[in-house]
């Protein structure tokens, strides 16, 4: 199997630990205490072979004619629309747009050229710091922007089919490493053999885990806790091209999420996922707290054939 991006994630599963002690008329008593282990798991997202990435794109294909034969617009519908009524796309506010992209290169090439030096006269820190402000003001302006455009589009078919897409790579390519019989093996974290399998699968990993009734996903419900979020961003950085080796999404992970971080406001911890009216109908990056995995009999899931399953 090649790898796109891999990452650990330590997950806590009960353990009873029995013991005897010596009571006072010096008879043995048994008793069990327990304890929480922490187990760590590698996470990968896998390479796409051309037939999957020939799939995906069918499946891409799928779901954008369905959201538009259910009545949703194209991107390019809607910005045609909002540009007549002089919203985002209007002539006007692309114009202010490359105005402050144009500011913002401007005040960053003279932040690197007095940034340096040690010795500066007092016409030029002004200028240093007059360029600092205006950096940080126009970047906050596009971003803003970026922000409010993706919000304006976030309920068109493009948009929505590219969801349903990063979902499918992510059910796809997603495997956790495992030690068995002390060997290294690694397994799907969505079983099934179709989407609709997985999704299946995606919904109960939803649950909280006192209402997964299913002891089987116990272990898959601990990793999936700690990893989706991140396979959803990894699946997001690879499909846009941002980067495709684990050091340059690593370092896109970094730039682009602590950025994010930075610019959004906080939000509540009882609010729902912001990319859906539906919790738990698509990829979320609102993901409950991980629970500890009780301890269970489990038998090992059965590794995947061939490269990529």
């Amino acid at each position: 199997m090649k790898e796109i991006y891999s990452f650990a994630v330590t997950r806590k599963k009960e353990k009873i630990v029995p013991s005897i002690s010596v009571g006072g008329d010096g008879k043995s008593v048994e008793t069990t205490t327990k304890t929480v282990e922490e187990i760590t798991h590698r996470v990968v997202f896998a390479k796409p072979s051309m037939s999957m990435i020939e799939e995906a794109e069918f499946f891409y294909g799928q779901k954008f004619n369905e959201f538009i034969n259910s009545g949703f617009l194209t991107k390019a519908m809607l910005s045609k629309k909002m540009g007549d009524l002089g919203g985002l796309s209007s002539k006007i506010t692309m114009e202010s747009l490359q105005k402050s992209i144009l500011d913002n290169l401007e005040s960053s090439r003279v932040i690197e050229f007095y940034g340096g030096s040690g010795t500066l006269s007092d016409e030029q820190k002004q200028k240093l710091e007059g360029a600092k402000q205006m950096y940080t003001s126009t970047k906050t302006q596009v971003i803003e922007y970026e922000q409010a455009i993706r919000s304006q589009f976030s309920q068109t078919a493009d948009v929505k089919a590219e969801q349903r897409l990063i979902e499918w790579l992510v059910f796809h390519l997603s495997f956790f490493e495992e030690d068995v019989d002390s060997k290294k093996e690694m397994f799907p974290l969505f079983e099934g053999d179709t989407y609709e399998e997985k999704r299946a699968q995606y919904l109960e990993l939803c649950e909280s885990l006192e209402d997964i009734t299913n002891a089987a996903l116990f272990k898959p419900k601990a990793i999936f806790d700690e990893a989706f979020q991140t396979l959803v961003r990894v699946a997001s950085i690879w499909y846009n091209k941002i980067a495709e080796k684990q050091d340059d999404i690593k370092a896109a992970l970094a730039d682009m999420f602590s950025l994010e971080q930075e610019t959004a406001p906080e939000p509540s911890k009882a609010s729902p996922p912001p990319t859906e009216a539906e919790p738990k109908e698509n990829v979320s990056e609102s993901l409950p707290e991980p629970a500890v995995e009780p301890e269970v009999s489990l038998n090992p899931p059965v590794s995947p054939d061939g490269e990529n399953k």
